[in-house]
C-alpha cells in the first residue's frame, strides 16, 4: 500500500512538472496531502508559471473566511484578464473540501477559459462535491511524504547539483539526525552545504557540528542514557531539552510515547513480524525501528508496562496539582535509572 501511495505521488508530481514545463494549464488545481513542503513548492511554482510577475490579474486568499466569499471569487474569475491570458486565484487552507461548501462546485464547473484557480489544502474529503467538481474540471494532486529511499535520493541529488560530495557515514548521520519532514531536511541541508561549499565535501564531523538534532533524536538519546543507567547524563540531556524551551510535560509525553513504541516492538518481535511491518505499524522510519529494537531488548514487556503506568501516574499527579511539572519528568528519569 505504501509503495502504491508513493508511486501515485511521483506520477502526480510528473503531471504538475509537465504542465509547468509545457505552459499548458488546467482550469483548476487542488494540491493536498500531509507533505507541506511539496505542497508549498508546487503551489509557488504553479502560481508563478500561470501568472508570471502579474499582480493585476491575480488574487490570493486564505483561511476559512473564504467560505463566505463566493460572490467576490466568482466576480474575480468571471472578469476578463487585463492584457494577459488568465486571471489566477490562489486559495489556501480554506477548509472548503471538508465542509458542505454549497455553490462552490457549480462555480468551479462554470469557470471560463480565462481563469485558473489553485487550491492548497492539507485535508480533503473525497466525497465532497467541490472535490468531485475539481476532478471533473481540472486536476487534484495528493502530495504525501516520500519514503526514506526517495528522500535520500533527493538529498544526494541536491548535494550533487551543488558540486559537493558526501561520505556514506556523513549521509547516514544526516538522515538520522534531521526531522523527517522535507522542509526541515531542506533547511538543514542548505546550512550544511553552505558550510562545506569551500572545501567541496561533507564529512561526519560537519554534520554533527551544523545539523540541528531533531527532538525525536534528543529524546532517544535521553532514553538510551536512561536504559543504560546513566542517571547524570540522562538529567543533563533533560535539562538541555528544557533550555530549548521544551516543557517538562512535553518531555514526559515523548518519553512515554517511546516506551510505548518499545513495548509494541517487543510484542511484534514475539509474533515474528518484520522490521518493515513494525515501521509501518508505528509510522516510523526503518532505522528508528532498529534503534528502538536495540533499546527495547534491554527490557521485558512487564518492565515497560510498569514504566508506562508510572509515567501516566506522574502525569495525572501533575494534572491534579499533587506534583510540580518539572518534578514529574525528573521522578520518572530517577525511577527508570
Amino acid at each position: 500500500m505504501k509503495k502504491t501511495i508513493l508511486y501515485g505521488t511521483i506520477l502526480r508530481m510528473k503531471r504538475l512538472n509537465s504542465d509547468i514545463k509545457n505552459n499548458s494549464f488546467a482550469a483548476v488545481y487542488l494540491l493536498y496531502g500531509d507533505e507541506d513542503y511539496l505542497r508549498l513548492q508546487y503551489k509557488n511554482r504553479l502560481f508563478k508559471a500561470v501568472a508570471p510577475d502579474d499582480t493585476m490579474n491575480t488574487m490570493v486568499k486564505s483561511g476559512k473566511d473564504v467560505a463566505a466569499d463566493l460572490v467576490s471569487l466568482r466576480d474575480f474569475t468571471d472578469t476578463l484578464p487585463f492584457f494577459a491570458e488568465r486571471r489566477v486565484l490562489l486559495l489556501e487552507d480554506t477548509g472548503l473540501f471538508k465542509s458542505a461548501s454549497e455553490g462552490y462546485d457549480r462555480w468551479i464547473e462554470s469557470l471560463p477559459e480565462t481563469a485558473c484557480v489553485i487550491f492548497s489544502e492539507q485535508e480533503v474529503d473525497k466525497r465532497n462535491k467541490l472535490y468531485k467538481a475539481v476532478i471533473k474540471k481540472g486536476y487534484a494532486a495528493e502530495l504525501t511524504r516520500p519514503d526514506d529511499q526517495a528522500i535520500g535520493d533527493w538529498v544526494l541529488r541536491k548535494i550533487g547539483q551543488n558540486k559537493l560530495s558526501i561520505t556514506k557515514e556523513a549521509f547516514r548521520r544526516f538522515m538520522e539526525l534531521v526531522d523527517p519532514d522535507m522542509q526541515t531536511i531542506d533547511n538543514e541541508l542548505r546550512k550544511l552545504m553552505d558550510y562545506c561549499m569551500e572545501k567541496g565535501s561533507i564529512l561526519p564531523e560537519d554534520v554533527d557540528l551544523i545539523v540541528t538534532h531533531s527532538l525525536t533524536n534528543r529524546i532517544f538519546d535521553m532514553v538510551s542514557a536512561v536504559t543504560a543507567g546513566r542517571r547524570v547524563e540522562s538529567l543533563d540531556l533533560y535539562y538541555e531539552l528544557l533550555s530549548l524551551k521544551e516543557s517538562p510535560m512535553r518531555i514526559l509525553y515523548l518519553i512515554t510515547r517511546q516506551l510505548n513504541q518499545m513495548l509494541v516492538i517487543l510484542r511484534m518481535r514475539r509474533e515474528r513480524r518484520s522490521n518493515d511491518e513494525m515501521a509501518s505499524a508505528l509510522k516510523l522510519r526503518p532505522f528508528i525501528v532498529k534503534k528502538l529494537m536495540n533499546e527495547a531488548a534491554k527490557y521485558t514487556p512487564e518492565r515497560l508496562e510498569e514504566l508506562i503506568r508510572e509515567a501516566l501516574s506522574l502525569e495525572e499527579a501533575f494534572k491534579s496539582g499533587d506534583l510540580q511539572e518539572n518534578m514529574a519528568a525528573e521522578l520518572l528519569i530517577f525511577r527508570m535509572t
